[in-house]
């Protein structure tokens, strides 16, 4: 091998190192590669290396981020969710059963996350209703959503990458069809939604966090999960208290002793009057201050001010709760600016006039320094505040609550939304345009006809994923034109060893999952693109089935909670830690794997 061979495996090892280690962001490790390349004349001409801004994937993919927004937007998505509560009764085998065939359809034409993100409320109103704990229901949910990923060609980001490669490398001789998935990945998912329903789902629940969903109600199951009635105390305001006559801003409760007024009870007559929070609001003696606070430092407050102080009773919560006071359960959203960011960053409490009593990830209870605490994709936010307050959550495209479903979303746009997304997937199966054409016009029709607004267009589209995209495809190109890729095919499939389909596309299949659950999966497809038709053309196997072995492996994504964003989703909301994910994903891997390669090797 020449220096341009060593510099593209240099690279290659080095990028996925980063893509592991997250040292850098992941899209910034992306783009640096092609400047390599360019620079050191891996890839020549100079402008091959921008090859990735120009790829078909790369606009196909860009479209089908907008057409899923759209579907969501629009009501699709709500009305499948309807739907699950409607019919999905209280037995949990057949509840399991409903709930994966019907993510598994939707998230064929819908990106996996989204669809995880509409199903999730609709999933714990069907655990409450049916006395199922959330454990059981909320890992079928997200594997069934990556299982859809092996349907069609739309379904995945790996997908469309390695049909715009088949394509590309066999110089437009062969590529992959819209449903040509469908027919290995079908028999995939009704093997995987069988074993979660009759195994998997037995290898799920433990006592304690599952007998949650069979409290009377939401309100006990909050204060028994996350023992919210510690943190709420009642402070009297004597005669003569400094505080009388001051107004909230003026007493600084939060920055004198890190504790939040969120409900003042003030006796008016014969009545019992509970007042919001505003900053002008002034205290008066006699007024019972419900506050939000460590003990430490409800206590510290009650001892400078000579308040006397007493934990709030679940009776008096109850009191507060009726009287437009509310708690919830909501999560991050795929493609949260709030990842990252804390709470203090956010202003959250400003922004939305409600407080984030703890923040529940990977069933840890995080209770100090809730503010300061980043978030991550997965935490799930316990909010206490006014009703209001709580519904304009549903406003925002960043969080999603989970403890109702959005019922009064505005469904009329939901067929023409239907039929745009058959607009975009028709011409590319009866070969009339390339599915980046179709698929960007039925983009534009969704926007102009108001199924998706601008702002949800833009926060749907995944820069990070269309740099990585744009930044590993020029690697591609280096590994086939340097012979690296020709090289790892020989090493990995010996000419005349006489090895079979069954080893070629099994090799294939795992090499993918690895790197796909260590780093990232659309990495993973670019990379094995060339590898995967170099082995093909060696071993004399079908080269389209060697590509579906890639893809395929690239979805196997069940064994770790970070392998997959869905994994992240419902791992808050499950209660869930990594053992679980390990017990039941390597099972389905199995089982995904011997099916796959099996069926691709008949």
């Amino acid at each position: 091998m020449d220096i341009h061979a060593w510099i593209a495996i240099s690279t290659l090892i080095i990028a996925m190192i980063l893509f592991i280690s997250k040292l850098i962001p992941l899209e910034a490790t992306a783009l640096s590669i092609p400047v390599v390349l360019a620079i050191t004349g891996t890839v020549t001409p100079a402008e091959a290396a921008l090859r990735g801004f120009g790829n078909n994937a790369v606009i196909a993919l860009g479209a089908i981020f907008v057409l899923s927004a759209g579907l969501k937007e629009s009501g699709v998505a709500t009305l499948m969710g309807r739907l699950l509560e409607r019919f999905g009764g209280k037995n949990e085998w057949s509840l399991v059963l409903l709930i994966m065939v019907t993510t598994c359809v939707l998230s064929a034409i819908m990106s996996n996350a989204a669809t995880v993100a509409v199903f999730l409320p609709a999933v714990l109103v069907l655990s409450r209703k049916a006395n199922i704990p959330t454990s059981r229901l909320m890992m079928p949910l997200g594997y069934a959503a990556i299982l859809g990923g092996t349907l069609t060609l739309i379904s995945t980001t790996p997908n469309l990458i390695l049909g715009s490669e088949l394509e590309r490398l066999s110089g437009g001789n062969q590529t992959l069809g819209m449903f040509e998935f469908a027919i290995y990945g079908v028999p995939i998912s009704i093997v995987g939604i069988a074993y979660m329903a009759l195994i998997g789902t037995r290898l799920l629940g433990r006592p304690g966090l599952d007998d949650a969903p069979k409290m009377k109600n939401f309100l006990e199951r909050l204060l028994k999960r996350y023992q919210f009635e510690k943190k709420l105390f009642r402070l009297t305001i004597p005669s003569g208290s400094k505080l009388a006559g001051t107004t909230i801003a003026q007493a600084s409760f939060g920055k004198n002793y890190q504790v939040e007024v969120v409900q003042i009870g003030r006796s008016k007559g014969f009545q019992d009057q509970f007042l919001d929070i505003q900053a002008d609001l002034k205290i008066q003696a006699g007024d019972i201050l419900f506050v939000e606070a460590r003990d430490k430092d409800a206590q510290k407050l009650a001892k400078a001010q000579s308040i006397p102080i007493q934990v709030s009773t679940g009776e008096e919560f109850e009191q507060l709760m009726g009287r437009g006071i509310n708690i919830a359960e909501v999560s991050l959203s795929p493609h949260s600016a709030f990842i990252d960011q804390t709470l203090i960053d956010l202003s959250f409490r400003g922004v939305f006039g409600l407080s984030v009593m703890a923040i529940w990830r990977r069933r840890e209870l995080i209770e100090k320094e809730v503010g300061d605490t980043p978030l991550q994709l997965g935490d799930a936010l316990i909010v206490y505040g006014p009703i209001r307050n709580i519904r304009k959550l549903e406003e925002s495209d960043d969080l999603i609550i989970l403890d109702r479903q959005q019922s009064e979303e505005d469904v009329r746009r939901a067929p023409l939304a239907l039929l745009l997304m058959a607009a975009a997937l028709l011409p590319p199966v009866l070969g009339l345009l390339p599915l980046a054409v179709s698929g960007l016009a039925s983009a534009l029709l969704m926007a102009a006809t108001g199924c998706v607004s601008l702002r949800g267009a833009q926060k749907a589209i995944d820069l990070r994923i269309l740099f990585l995209i744009i930044g590993t495809v020029p690697l591609g190109d280096a590994l086939f034109q340097t012979g690296v890729a020709g090289k790892l095919a020989t090493t990995l499939f010996p000419p005349g060893m006489g090895l079979g389909p069954f080893y070629v596309f099994g090799v294939l299949f795992a090499v993918s999952a690895l790197l796909s659950t260590t780093s990232n999966n659309a990495a993973a497809a670019v990379i094995l693109a060339p590898v995967a038709y170099a082995a093909a053309e060696s071993s004399g196997v079908d080269v389209s089935k060697a590509f579906l072995a890639v893809a395929y492996g690239a979805s196997c994504a069940f064994v770790l909670p970070f392998a997959h964003q869905c994994n992240l989703m419902i791992m808050g909301p499950g209660g869930y830690q990594t053992r679980d994910f390990v017990k039941v994903g390597i099972g389905l891997s199995i089982v995904m794997a011997v099916t796959a390669v099996t069926l691709l090797s008949l």
